[in-house]
């Protein structure tokens, strides 16, 4: 049995709705509501239909202390950690019990959330639109799944792991942090996590957040720097930037081939890192732009900082080149630096200098052998990928894994060969 576990303060209308979504995509479950000290207090709706438990605490005190309660009443070998501002989607849960025969803890993709679970698919509107929209991206992606150290939002949890490494961490309150420290302290246990990339759910995020804040119990932005605060002198200040697990691996299920172009110094391992200087001692001298790899080859690119030093016209040439190459289903990722962000630091404080520094490192890009010959602000890149026949754009976080260094002015989108 799934016992998925609902912490929730106030918002019955949303609450509502998520276990209606429950109610219709899912078998063989339990629902355990903990009452985090709404007001009015939460009633179960639908008690005839299905298996709801509500365990009502008079103040919030908090998701992690309200998850652990819920965990101990649970009946469920899969313990699923759920938020009240999630809808789920038809196939949802057994695709994600299936993985537990590869990992121990498993999570889907979805619209909003940290890290690499976040995804786009196919726009929708309304429920009909997103199970439909769902449905098509988990056959698009089937069998694709990463193993990962953290993961979060909606995890499917194998229930030994609370006996073998303890529950939830309840030294911060109201929450938030609490889902990667268990992670982590699960990879440290031997556990394995992974992210199941054909599994998608919508998430509203941070909506008991919202409800708190609005009722005065807490200010989000002091929550976020705090909980960070907590992680990092348990796990270290990198703990975010290493989502992944250390051989940067594809999200894929036999390995792949992957590219990384352009790729200087700073090469990754798994990937064919390519240069056309021979003194940066890539595993492969060659022009990224004219690659001898049969199309449809190719899993994955990574293209760091390279297609600003292409003029408009030839950087249109290489995307498509490597759309060319890429399997189907193939993602590319491209990274520029982000003229919006350039310009508007220099105009904050203009001066000879500051020009001077502007030109000399990021518009002609002196200090390279290779200067830069074109511009990119966000909105361009993203149509620079469209315009050459990518598909579900998105960008990247600022702190992604793949990236050198974690820096405000460059700007980054993961796209599709369709």
């Amino acid at each position: 049995m799934l016992s998925i576990i609902i912490p929730v303060f106030n918002q019955y209308s949303m609450t509502y709705e998520c276990i209606t979504a429950i109610r219709k995509t899912t078998d063989d479950y339990e629902i355990i509501i903990i009452d985090n000290g709404s007001d009015p207090a939460f009633e179960a709706p639908f008690g005839e239909f299905m298996e709801i438990t509500v365990i009502r605490n008079d103040e919030n005190k908090g998701f992690s202390v309200a998850a652990n309660q819920g965990i101990r009443a649970a009946k469920g070998d899969v313990i699923c950690l759920f938020n009240n501002d999630i809808f789920v989607t038809p196939g949802w849960a057994y695709r994600l019990i299936d993985w537990l025969d590869e990992y121990d803890i498993v999570a889907p993709m979805t619209n909003e959330v940290a890290g690499i679970q976040k995804t786009v698919i196919n726009t929708y509107q309304n429920l009909d639109e997103l199970n439909e929209a769902s449905e098509e991206f988990s056959v698009e992606y089937e069998g694709l799944s990463q193993e990962v150290n953290w993961a979060i939002v909606s995890m499917f949890i194998k229930r030994n792991i609370f006996d073998d490494i303890g529950y939830l961490d309840e030294s911060l309150w109201p929450s938030c942090g609490e889902d990667i420290d268990f992670c982590l302290r699960a990879r440290k246990a031997g556990y394995r996590i992974g992210i199941a990339h054909d599994v998608y759910v919508h998430h509203e995020r941070s909506r008991t957040f919202e409800a708190m804040q609005n009722a005065g119990l807490t200010d989000y932005n002091k929550v976020i720097e705090q909980s960070a605060k907590h992680l990092a002198k348990t796990w270290g200040k990198d703990f975010w930037n290493n989502q992944i697990v250390d051989d940067k691996q594809r999200v894929t299920a036999s390995g792949g081939l992957r590219l990384n172009l352009g790729c200087g110094r700073f090469k990754m391992d798994g990937f064919v890192n390519i240069d056309q200087l021979e003194i940066v001692e890539p595993d492969l001298v060659a022009d990224a732009t004219k690659l001898c790899y049969e199309p449809n080859s190719v899993d994955e690119i990574y293209c760091g900082h390279l297609l600003e030093h292409l003029s408009w016209d030839e950087g249109q040439i290489a995307l498509k080149h490597w759309l060319d190459i890429l399997k189907p289903r193939g993602t590319i990722r491209v990274v520029v630096p982000n003229f919006d962000v350039l310009a508007k630091r220099y105009l904050d404080c203009p001066s000879s200098v500051e020009m001077k520094h502007l030109n000399d490192y990021y518009i002609y890009s002196y200090v390279q052998d290779s200067p830069h010959r074109y511009f990119y602000s966000e909105r361009l890149l993203k149509e620079a990928m469209e315009s050459a026949g990518f598909k579900r754009i998105e960008m990247l976080p600022v702190d992604h894994p793949y990236f050198v260094e974690v820096v405000d002015w460059q700007v980054g989108f993961v796209g599709v060969k369709p």
